[in-house]
């Protein structure tokens, strides 16, 4: 499906104002330094956010750089991860920056042939990697992001699932704007599905993108939910605050400066 520039729009600058207002300040975000997006993505796979805060920070205090990490063995690797689980994820985590020294000579790559390439790296890790470590215009296409972009704008669910995920891609990608802001509009898809647009009990009236979701109108009467007035672009509806989440503001976009690459 194509999208108009209206629609682009729209979407883009009710989720931008949203995410300056309530998005997440997360440590990963505070960062542009590959290896350290890459351990947050890793970890946060198949984990909450709020575990991972206390791994991510112990696990960069031990191994603070690509280099320490794969100069490490692997029985130090699986020792720091303990207790997050999954520990394929370590052995992978730990064979990408192995890989990254040898092949790459130590030097991030910034490509997505190549970031896809890494053990334990798929196409979703691979775009979060280069939109929020490279401000590149990468699509990314998680759960979160699915949700959102499925009610929003699917009006017709592909018949089988593979085609369906390819549509979503295409969309992902489209919806995305040049620049910094396809970092916040991808941070900011990723916070709204997490905390608003939920899969069991969405927060229809407290989303800044009711008045142009097409699955709204059909969730509200099932949810016991009224619309709230339609609003400028400049006065979206704020969550009530004893709703509020415990978070007041996305971290804001950071200073993506011209990378010496050796």
């Amino acid at each position: 499906m194509a999208l108009d520039r209206q629609q682009k729009q729209q979407f883009q600058q009710r989720l931008s104002q949203w995410y300056h207002r309530h998005g997440r300040d997360l440590p990963w975000r505070r960062t542009t330094d590959p290896y350290a997006i890459l351990v947050s993505e890793i970890m946060l796979q198949q984990t909450q956010v709020e575990r991972v805060l206390e791994f991510y920070r112990r696990f960069l205090a031990r191994f603070p750089t690509l280099a320490a990490l794969a100069a490490a063995s692997v029985e130090e690797v699986i020792e720091a991860w303990q207790g997050l689980g999954y520990y394929r994820r370590a052995r992978n985590l730990h064979l990408a920056a192995q890989h990254i020294v040898e092949q790459h000579q130590g030097v991030f790559p910034d490509t997505f042939e190549a970031v896809a390439a890494l053990p334990g790296v798929g196409r979703y890790t691979a775009g979060a990697v280069l939109c929020f470590a490279f401000g590149q215009r990468a699509p990314i296409l998680d759960t979160n992001v699915q949700r959102v972009l499925e009610r929003v704008f699917v009006k017709r669910p592909a018949a089988r699932p593979s085609a369906m995920q390819k549509r979503l891609w295409r969309l992902a990608e489209e919806i995305l704007p040049r620049g910094t802001d396809a970092w916040v509009v991808n941070q900011a898809m990723m916070d709204l599905g997490a905390t608003v647009c939920t899969a069991r009990t969405p927060r229809c009236t407290q989303c800044c993108l009711q008045q142009i979701c097409h699955v709204a109108p059909t969730l509200q009467p099932q949810l016991g939910l009224f619309r709230y007035p339609d609003l400028s672009e400049t006065d979206l509806p704020m969550v009530a605050e004893d709703e509020a989440p415990s978070y007041g503001g996305g971290t804001p976009p950071p200073d993506f400066a011209p990378r010496d690459r050796g």
